[in-house]
């Protein structure tokens, strides 16, 4: 009977140890799984390096490359930009630009003598081509309405290495409604004078070099073959100096000899860049 009652005092016994152990080792068994489930830490990420092609270690910067028109020069004849300028040469004339978008412009010029020409130039990939139309008055009292097509072509484009020159092609065709097959100067907004008769061609060179980080160096020449055995070659050159960034002042002279004479001349000119 004694063995009875206490086999059946001691299994309750055993039975509440076993328990009362279990409930204390629960709370460790589940900050175990708890830690063993937790993933490592990641480790600190790193922005790639554009100028090392991905590499981590130097942030990206978000510094935006210039475009091509604006690393062009003040000088360049190819360059879509809105600009304002004055001159004197003989006479005073201002002129102007105003850029539409990047490879679109409208150009303008108008003398004291109301000479004056209208136009617009298109940048294509290998040249900028400007079709003008202008109105001046002749020495005779004769006026002349002009229609012109040309452009210019950087030899860069072609392929061609010039280092530090720029070298461009003057190009065009001009024609005249003028019953007089008298001669004109046409005064470029870019570029040297080009003369021209009631119907004429002209072909040229034209080129800048920089010679310090203010001062450029402009030369060129062009030939002119017009109707009525007409023939003319002009030549011209200078120095621009950039007063900042948007300003530029310059001295220009040209020489001209056709068929009608030779005339010589020294101008000067201001131009802001906006």
């Amino acid at each position: 009977m004694k063995r009875q009652l206490s086999s059946r005092h001691g299994r309750p016994a055993a039975l509440a140890g076993a328990a009362l152990a279990l409930a204390l080792a629960a709370p460790a068994l589940a900050q175990q799984e708890t830690q063993g489930d937790k993933p490592a830490p990641a480790e600190p990420a790193t922005a790639p390096d554009a100028a090392s092609d991905g590499a981590p270690g130097t942030a990206v910067s978000s510094e935006a490359a210039p475009s091509a028109e604006t690393e062009k020069a003040a000088e360049d004849p190819t360059k879509i930009a809105t600009k304002l300028g004055i001159a004197y040469a003989d006479e005073l004339s201002a002129s102007g630009s105003m850029a539409i978008g990047p490879k679109l412009k409208f150009n303008a010029r108008i003398a004291r003598s109301g000479q004056w020409s209208l136009g617009a130039s298109y940048l294509l990939p290998v040249a900028i081509v400007t079709f003008m139309a202008g109105r001046s008055e002749l020495d005779t009292g004769v006026k002349q309405t002009r229609y012109s097509l040309g452009g210019f072509v950087p030899l860069s484009q072609l392929g061609l290495k010039t280092g530090k020159w720029l070298i461009f092609v003057p190009f065009g065709y001009t024609y005249s409604n003028s019953r007089q097959g008298a001669v004109t100067d046409l005064d470029q907004q870019d570029g040297i004078p080009i003369t021209v008769s009631s119907s004429s061609g002209y072909l040229g060179l034209f080129t800048i070099r920089p010679l310090t980080t203010r001062l450029t160096l402009m030369a060129g020449a062009n030939y002119t073959r017009g109707t009525h055995d007409y023939s003319g070659v002009a030549a011209g050159g200078g120095l621009s100096y950039h007063l900042t960034k948007q300003d530029t002042a310059a001295l220009r002279g040209s020489y001209v000899n056709n068929s009608f004479g030779t005339r010589k001349r020294i101008g000067i000119s201001y131009q802001h860049e906006f």
